[in-house]
């Protein structure tokens, strides 16, 4: 049987605390970047909304509907038809959460390359 006690788990994540308490910004990326990871629609989605994707349809009066208005139509397999795809959880959303994956892993590979050597606590 393991015998596990507060001071034991204390002991156990203090040089993680220190390091936190050192490098807060570091700590919030990787964060960040892993919410980012495991759930990518939480980076994705505010990004299509901010541009006016919605899981609806294009929103009235915004940058999509713009877009949309001004070229007259949407080829299929476009780029534009392949963001609202994801952005409705279509045959988009995988690529979409691909690159949003893909993303957190490089900013937090770069982030950790950059300030390995200055890192150490």
């Amino acid at each position: 049987m393991v015998n596990v006690t507060v001071a034991s788990v204390a002991a156990t994540a203090q040089p993680l605390i220190d390091w936190v308490a050192a490098h807060p910004g570091q700590a919030a990326l990787y964060t960040v970047n892993g919410v980012v990871f495991l759930a990518p629609a939480a980076a994705t989605a505010p990004i299509f909304a901010a541009f006016g994707l919605t899981a609806l349809g294009p929103a009235g009066g915004s940058l999509a509907a713009s877009t949309m208005s001004y070229f007259g139509y949407v080829p299929a397999g476009g780029v534009y038809a392949l963001a609202q795809s994801a952005a409705m959880g279509g045959y988009g959303a995988g690529l979409a959460a691909g690159a949003a994956q893909a993303g957190a892993v490089v900013s937090s590979g770069l982030t950790w390359f950059m300030g390995r050597n200055h890192t150490a606590a």
